[in-house]
């Protein structure tokens, strides 16, 4: 089996070196994967998936599902993640990982005799320069363990900020060693709260005084992405520091991850310009694509973390005795049933849109893609905490006794969840559209009553009777003509409610979260129904395996959708009710925190 990795890596490499890489290598470069604004132009829906949904201009390109052009090249990769699959199951221990505190020697032995510490760098710089979509079924095989995830996606991450802002000098001197495994790399969690004091030397030196430091990391890391309060970046390697220089680690006793090192670091180091990544004044630019550069991977771990535990959850439920009737199992219980297809369609919905994503990325389909990649990592979100309420309801007791394997995931999913801050997502997606849209349309402030009037009730009936304007429909397979419809009607109503909107508030929208949730709840019901209902054309007209379910998979996944996209926009349409709607919602928040807590006195307490 050993003899067989280099053949699978050479394959891959030799197939990589010809496709479209899937990482920018110019230093000026603008990051994938960084929430910003996109300048308008008339072929916008041509640069932006989310963004063409939302000003109704949508590009029939984004119908047909991605997928690999060759053969040989899913076979490639496919034995690749086979040999990888094999070799983890031999080596990898979960009780050791938790008691040790880090990853075996044959547990990393593995990983680098199957380069994956080296799948996300150019192959100049001794990387195999992977795509997306093999990256994604590769991180579905390492979330055989979160820890085993997390270490190699801190690599990933790192040596993609590295290969997108990095001086040639930076490249050639950093990725070969992250690509050997050599340079266990950590980084801050966030650029906005470090209590970092910074002093220039005159000799063009600066003294990084770093306390109480909160990283993220791969176990006894030797290499540091900090980020100064001048707003500059900084690789610091250990290896490199002087004899006045100090490096203090201390880790936090986690609830789970205990092979990262999660904790607080005390960094005093004399740097110069060499250590700054980008240009002096990036450091949130870097921190952006730092933390929004690893969410597919994110997303294809979380679904191949899912799909083992619809598995074991099959496989406990056929074996468990029903709890309502005799001589039947769990399996059998509608209950069970109906709390499964929750989770079965998340993860099938999650599938569609990270290989659709990954694959318009890899051909170049859509080259702007911030918005999905914040809205891929808000839905792998919501599917693992779905799975962690699936587990408790179906398993129990045994979900939490630490004998069985699912109290390790609960608490290990806990952990991976509270370590990136991605609480501004839904601001940075729904100004991000709106922004578009008004730059891009004929949006003009109507003055005369009579005109308003008019306006108001032109948009009225096209919420009723949007129509249809690109018969979707026609270039999917006639069973999903009914998702189709729905999604080109929502198209049309979001266009018109992000009118109301602007009419209505203007710029007091962006103080508007409620508002703002729901305009992103409907982008993500659209990236979801276009990709389902892409994939499923897809899977059908090559005659798939199991391509009927899939058809009657998205079929229900879109009728579900639709509603809700019609719920949403229903509510943001109706401005009186948009005004008792929103505002109440978050006054109620805001009297628990005036109030110090649940101020309602109990229901059995009399007027005094």
């Amino acid at each position: 089996m050993i003899r067989l990795v280099p053949r699978s890596i050479h394959r891959l490499a030799t197939r990589a070196s010809s496709a479209k890489p899937a990482d920018v290598t110019k230093t000026d470069e603008k990051p994938k994967f960084a929430i910003r604004s996109l300048e308008t132009s008339e072929n916008v829906e041509k640069r932006s998936l989310s963004r063409g949904l939302a000003l109704n201009r949508f590009e029939k390109d984004f119908m047909i599902y991605p997928e690999y052009s060759d053969s040989d090249d899913v076979k490639n990769i496919e034995g690749f993640c086979e040999v990888l699959r094999n070799s983890l199951s031999l080596t990898e221990d979960a009780k050791k990982i938790e008691k040790d505190g880090e990853l075996s020697a044959e547990v990393l032995e593995t990983l680098r005799n199957n380069a994956i510490f080296s799948v996300g760098i150019g192959k100049e710089f001794g990387g195999l320069a992977l795509n997306n979509k093999d990256l994604s079924k590769i991180f579905e095989e390492l979330s055989v363990d979160w820890n085993i995830f997390s270490n190699s996606h801190v690599n990933l991450i790192v040596s993609n900020i590295i290969t997108i802002y990095g001086t040639q000098e930076q490249k050639s001197k950093y990725l070969p060693l992250l690509a050997q495994g050599q340079l266990r790399a950590a980084f801050a969690v966030s650029a906005t709260s470090l209590d970092t004091c910074q002093i220039t030397q005159s000799a063009g030196k600066t003294l990084l005084n770093v306390e109480n430091l909160r990283i993220v990391g791969r176990h006894n890391p030797n290499f540091f992405v900090v980020f100064g309060e001048n707003n500059s970046c900084y690789l610091i390697e250990e290896a490199e520091l002087g004899t006045g220089d100090k490096v203090v680690f201390r880790r936090d006793e986690t609830l789970g991850l205990k092979g990262l090192d999660v904790g607080k670091l005390d960094l005093t180091a004399l740097v110069d310009d060499s250590n700054i990544l980008g240009n002096p004044s990036q450091g949130q630019e870097v921190a952006a694509e730092l933390i929004g550069g690893g969410r597919l991977s994110f997303a294809a771990a979380t679904i191949g973390v899912a799909k083992r535990t619809l598995r074991d959850l099959s496989a406990w439920c056929n074996r468990t005795p029903s709890r309502k009737t005799t001589r039947s199992s769990l399996a059998d219980d509608s209950r069970s049933q109906r709390i499964v297809t929750d989770l079965a369609l998340k993860v099938y919905a999650l599938e569609s849109a990270v290989y659709y994503l990954s694959g318009m990325i890899d051909e170049g389909i859509s080259v702007v893609v911030d918005i999905e990649n914040a809205l891929i990592s808000m839905l792998a979100r919501e599917t693992l905490q779905s799975m962690i309420s699936v587990q408790l309801e179906l398993n129990g007791l045994a979900a939490i006794d630490s004998n069985f394997p699912y109290e390790k995931n609960i608490r290990d999913i806990t952990t991976v969840l509270s370590l990136f801050d991605d609480s501004n997502d839904v601001e940075q997606i729904a100004l991000a559209t709106i922004s578009t849209w008004a730059t891009s349309s004929s949006h003009k402030r109507i003055v005369s009553t009579l005109k308003r009037w008019l306006k108001n009730e032109k948009e009225s009936d096209e919420m009723r009777n949007p129509g249809l304007t690109h018969y979707i429909a026609e270039h999917a397979h006639p069973s999903l003509q009914a998702a189709c419809q729905e999604l080109e009607y929502s198209m049309t109503r979001i266009n018109t409610v992000i009118s109301k909107l602007m009419t209505s508030q203007g710029k007091n929208i962006e103080q508007d979260y409620g508002s703002l949730e729901a305009l992103v709840n409907v982008m993500k019901n659209n990236l979801l129904m276009v990709s389902t209902i892409s994939r499923a054309s897809r899977s059908y007209s090559i005659g798939l395996r199991n391509s009927d379910i899939e058809l009657a998979w998205t079929t229900i996944l879109c009728s579900r959708l639709s509603r809700a996209t019609w719920f949403e926009l229903d509510q943001l349409s109706d401005l009186f009710g948009l005004v008792k709607f929103n505002p109440s919602l978050l006054n109620v928040g805001r009297a628990i925190f005036d109030l110090n807590g649940y101020a309602i006195e109990s229901p059995i307490e009399k007027n005094w």
